[in-house]
C-alpha cells in the first residue's frame, strides 16, 4: 500500500469540506471544519487532513482554505501533496482564488483533476460554460494542459465512484517514489499535549524515514535536541516507522507542546537545513500577474509552511571583462526570469534547491497576488553579492582630415582623461577599441579599435559602479 497526499483546492465555498466529508473514512481532529473557529465563521481556516482507502494506496485528503486572507496554509498544503483535486462551483463558475490555486498547482507540478461541484444546483448551460471555461483555463497552464475534468454532486453522491476510478486511473500513472535515504524532514503543523502520552505532534513526512526510539532527532530553530519517538500513529494505526510521504501523529519523550508553532520543523541530527533571513533564488515572474516588481519592494515569501514579508532586490548575472557581475534591474514584469534577494523581516528554515513562491498579499484578494516562482540556490546578503549598476555612455565615431576620434562620450578634456584605458563597443559592427589619450578641449577621445570604423558610427561605453 503506497501512501499518497491528495490535496483539494477551490475558491471558497465552492464544496471542498463538503467533497473530503464524502471521500473520508478515517477523520483526524483538524479535519472536516471540526475546529471551534471554521465551525463559527462556517469556512475552512486551516489544513484539514482526513483519509481513505483505495486498491494499492492509502490517500491522506489534505484540505485547503479557500478565503483569500488563507492564501499561505494553501501554498503549505501544496508543498506535500502528490496530486491535486481543484473544485469548482458549477453555477459560480471560476473566481479569483480559483486562478491562485491553480496557479499554485501549475508552479509546483502536481497533476490535478478538475471537478465541477453542486452540479444539482446548476442548470445545463451553466455546467456546459464552467466547464469551458475550466478547460481553458487548464489549456493555458504549463503543466496541466491534460487535466480531466469531471461533474459531481457531492451532496446526492453523484458520479462520485467516477472520480474515484479517476483519482485511481492518474495515481496509476504517475511515478510517485518514496525515497527513505536523505535525512529526516518533517514540518510541524500541529502540536498538543494528551494526558498520559505527552507532547504529540503531526505533520507530513518530506524526506527520510523514522523509528519508534531509535532515532536522535532535533526541532527546528527552537534547539530542542536529543528527541526520541515514543509512538508513531498513521490514522490511528500504531506504526514501528514511517517514511516519506506518510502522514503520521508521533508521541515525543521530552518536548514542550508549548514551544512549538507552526513553521518548526522535526529534523535529523545530519540535516541540511539552515536558518536564514537572507535568501538568493533564481525566479521566474508568472505571465499574468499584472503589477512591476522594483528593488527594495515589499513583497511575502512562501518558504515551506510560513510566509514571510521580505524585501526584494531583482539582478541579473552577466560576464563582464571576463569576470561575472550581479547587475541590478530597474524592474522585473510578467515573464521574466531573473535572480532575486531577499532579506526577509523573520528567520526561517531552508535549504538550497527549496522551491519558493512570491506574493503580494498587500493586494486586494479580487486581484491575482501570485508574482511568481523561484528556487534558492544560496544565502547571501545583498552585501555580500555585491550588486552594481551599469553606467551608459553612448558617443559616435567622427572622422575629420583622416583623423578619428569619439565625440559625446565627455563633455570636457578633464573627464574624458578620466576615460583612458576604458574599453568601447561598436554593437552594430562587433568591433571593440580602447580609449587611448584625448583630443582638443572639448571632450573628445581617440581609441585603437580591433576592426574599421566610419563616421557616425555609434559607440557604447559601459562601465560598472556599485549600486545601493
Amino acid at each position: 500500500m503506497k501512501n499518497i497526499n491528495l490535496g483539494i483546492f477551490g475558491h471558497i465555498d465552492h464544496g471542498k469540506t463538503t467533497l473530503a466529508r464524502v471521500l473520508t473514512e478515517i477523520a483526524s481532529t483538524s479535519s472536516l471544519d471540526k475546529l471551534p473557529e471554521s465551525k463559527k465563521r462556517g469556512i475552512t481556516i486551516d489544513i484539514g487532513f482526513s483519509s481513505f482507502n483505495m486498491p494499492d494506496y492509502i490517500i491522506t485528503l489534505v484540505d485547503a482554505p479557500g478565503h483569500a486572507d488563507l492564501i499561505k496554509a494553501v501554498v503549505s498544503a501544496a508543498d506535500i501533496i502528490d496530486l491535486a483535486i481543484l473544485v469548482v462551483d458549477a453555477k459560480e463558475g471560476p473566481k479569483t482564488q480559483t486562478g491562485e490555486h491553480l496557479l499554485i498547482l501549475d508552479y509546483f507540478n502536481i497533476p490535478t483533476i478538475a471537478v465541477i461541484t453542486k452540479i444539482d444546483l446548476a442548470t445545463e448551460e451553466e455546467i456546459k460554460r464552467t466547464k469551458s471555461i475550466v478547460s481553458a483555463v487548464l489549456n493555458s497552464t504549463e503543466n496541466l494542459k491534460d487535466s480531466q475534468i469531471i461533474e459531481i454532486s457531492a451532496k446526492e453522491n453523484k458520479n462520485i465512484d467516477n472520480l474515484k476510478n479517476t483519482i485511481h486511473k492518474t495515481l496509476n500513472s504517475l511515478n510517485i517514489t518514496r525515497s527513505s535515504d536523505e535525512y529526516f524532514k518533517m514540518p510541524i503543523d500541529h502540536a498538543f499535549p494528551i494526558k498520559g502520552i505527552g507532547t504529540v505532534i503531526t505533520g507530513t513526512i518530506l524526506k527520510g524515514k523514522v523509528s519508534v526510539g531509535q532515532d536522535d532527532l532535533k526541532i527546528m530553530p527552537i534547539n530542542m535536541n536529543n528527541i526520541k519517538v515514543k509512538s508513531i500513529q498513521r490514522f490511528k494505526k500504531e506504526e514501528k516507522e514511517a517514511m516519506m510521504g506518510d502522514r503520521v501523529g508521533m508521541a515525543l519523550h521530552g518536548v514542550d507542546a508549548k514551544q512549538i508553532y507552526r513553521g518548526c520543523i522535526l529534523t535529523s541530527s545530519n540535516s541540511k537545513l539552515e536558518i536564514v533571513d537572507k535568501i538568493v533564488a533564481k525566479i521566474k515572474m508568472s505571465d499574468i500577474f499584472r503589477y512591476n516588481i522594483k528593488p527594495k519592494m515589499k513583497v511575502h515569501l512562501n518558504v515551506g509552511m510560513l510566509i514571510v514579508p521580505a524585501i526584494v532586490v531583482p539582478f541579473k548575472k552577466i560576464k563582464f571583462k571576463g569576470k561575472e557581475e550581479n547587475i541590478i534591474l530597474k524592474e522585473i514584469q510578467k515573464g521574466d526570469e531573473c535572480y532575486c534577494s531577499f532579506e526577509l523581516d523573520e528567520k526561517v528554515m531552508a535549504e538550497i534547491g527549496d522551491n519558493i513562491l512570491i506574493t503580494r498579499l498587500d493586494l486586494p484578494p479580487t486581484t491575482l497576488r501570485i508574482c511568481g516562482r523561484g528556487e534558492i540556490v544560496e544565502f547571501k546578503s545583498m552585501k555580500d553579492l555585491n550588486i552594481k549598476k551599469e553606467v551608459i555612455r553612448t558617443g559616435n565615431i567622427k572622422i575629420d582630415k583622416n583623423r578619428v576620434f569619439i565625440e559625446g562620450l565627455a563633455n570636457s578634456k578633464s573627464s574624458a582623461e578620466k576615460l583612458i584605458g576604458e574599453v568601447v563597443e561598436l554593437p552594430d559592427k562587433n568591433i571593440t577599441g580602447k580609449l587611448k589619450n584625448t583630443f582638443g578641449t572639448k571632450g573628445y577621445l581617440t581609441a585603437d579599435f580591433d576592426g574599421e570604423v566610419s563616421n557616425k558610427d555609434k559607440v557604447i561605453l559601459n562601465r560598472l559602479r556599485r549600486w545601493g
